[in-house]
């Protein structure tokens, strides 16, 4: 297994398409077939199904995926390193809620930016149900949440701030006159909320 077959399998399976693949990566179409046929074979694996005209990616295709993009990740640090630049280069995959991004992130971006100019920066609306295993195989690098606390196997978790709730409702509500509201008085009310898992 080489690092330009892993690259050539991470635009295949990026694209889901030989050809649009080739493409980007200035090869001909043979050569990107022959390298990732060598690939499964190194392997011993399917990494492809391959339905008519349409390819999609195996279980096993998946979780390579995973390690294809964080070993691409790793060879531009090292490159970064020892080229003696110290500029780190590549991508930083983000999840978080809008909320969050609309709110801290322009400042955060901008003082970023000013450090690591070269890295670019790919902010992706958050999605709880597969975070642990999107952390877990390199598709995101990290994630903020909105949550009281998360429990994540092989992820590192920390608190950075607590965040005061505030209810709004219009001057003419009943509860816009009332100075403490109890959970109880919201019962049968329509209630806005985010969703916290």
């Amino acid at each position: 297994m080489e690092i330009r077959q892993l690259k050539t399998f991470r635009a295949v399976a990026e694209k889901l398409n030989f050809t649009r693949a080739a493409e980007d990566l200035h090869l001909a179409q043979s050569s990107v077939s022959a390298q990732i046929k060598l690939l499964e074979e190194d392997l011993g694996i399917r990494l492809f199904d391959r339905i008519g005209r349409r390819i999609l990616l195996t279980e096993a295709g998946e979780k390579l995926l995973g390690y294809a993009r964080r070993m691409e990740q790793m060879t531009d640090e090292i490159r970064g390193e020892l080229s003696g630049s110290g500029d780190f280069s590549g991508t930083l995959t983000i999840r978080m809620p809008e909320t969050i991004a609309s709110e801290y992130m322009p400042e955060v971006v901008e003082l970023f930016h000013d450090e690591y100019p070269k890295v670019r920066l790919e902010f992706i609306n958050c999605d709880d149900a597969r975070l642990r295993e999107e952390l877990n195989t390199g598709r995101i690098d990290m994630a903020f949440l909105m949550t009281d606390s998360v429990n994540f196997k092989n992820v590192t978790v920390e608190a950075l701030k607590p965040e005061r709730l505030v209810l709004t409702s219009a001057p003419s509500h009943p509860l816009a006159a009332k100075e403490n509201i109890l959970s109880a008085d919201l019962q049968g009310q329509t209630v806005l909320h985010l969703r916290v898992d």
